[in-house]
């Protein structure tokens, strides 16, 4: 699994416009289901106050998933979009939150953390709609690179592990 991982990590890195537009078929088909149960629910209610809610959320959902499968390029757009205001709101809130945890051992660490995410949120953001084309992809390749590395790091550990739990019980002692 960490390999399979890491090498769609880099199969995502290396082409990040296919992998963003395999992530807006994904979030597309995610809202275009989530939106049909909505109206389903919405339908399903007893009375008309416990249907609109569900069927005006349904229909907005429904009509988001189907844009978003319609037309991908433009959904990736939007979603680096989002993800670039997400990124800028969270950078200035791990800058406001360290400054709470000094001089509590840490809080550069936190304060760094907050300056990074805001630049590339700053990033992203000027560079759209171009950052588009690259973003999102590149982030989930990296994602997916960190977690195969991850997986692999592990799973050399728990090898080892069992290795010394099989060397120690044929030598006749108790595992530690």
């Amino acid at each position: 699994m960490g390999f399979l991982t890491v090498a769609m990590g880099a199969v995502a890195i290396a082409s990040p416009l296919i992998a963003g537009t395999a992530i807006v078929y994904l979030v597309g088909a995610v809202l275009l289901i989530a939106g049909i149960t909505q109206i389903a629910g919405g339908i399903q209610a007893d009375t008309m106050s416990h249907k609109l809610m569900p069927l005006i959320l349904g229909v907005v959902t429904t009509l988001g998933g189907i844009a978003a499968l319609a037309h991908p390029l433009v959904g990736l757009e939007v979603l680096t979009l989002f993800l670039a205001a997400y990124f800028v709101a969270e950078g200035i809130w791990k800058v406001i939150a360290s400054f709470n945890f000094r001089p509590a051992q840490g809080w550069l660490a936190l304060l760094f953390s907050g300056i990074i995410t805001w630049l590339l949120g700053a990033m992203i953001w000027l560079q759209w709609p171009d950052s588009g084309l690259w973003a999102i992809g590149i982030l989930v390749g990296v994602n997916l690179l960190m977690t195969g590395m991850a997986l692999l790091a592990l799973a050399a550990t728990v090898g080892k592990i069992a290795d010394q739990m099989d060397s120690q019980m044929h030598d006749g002692q108790a595992p530690a």
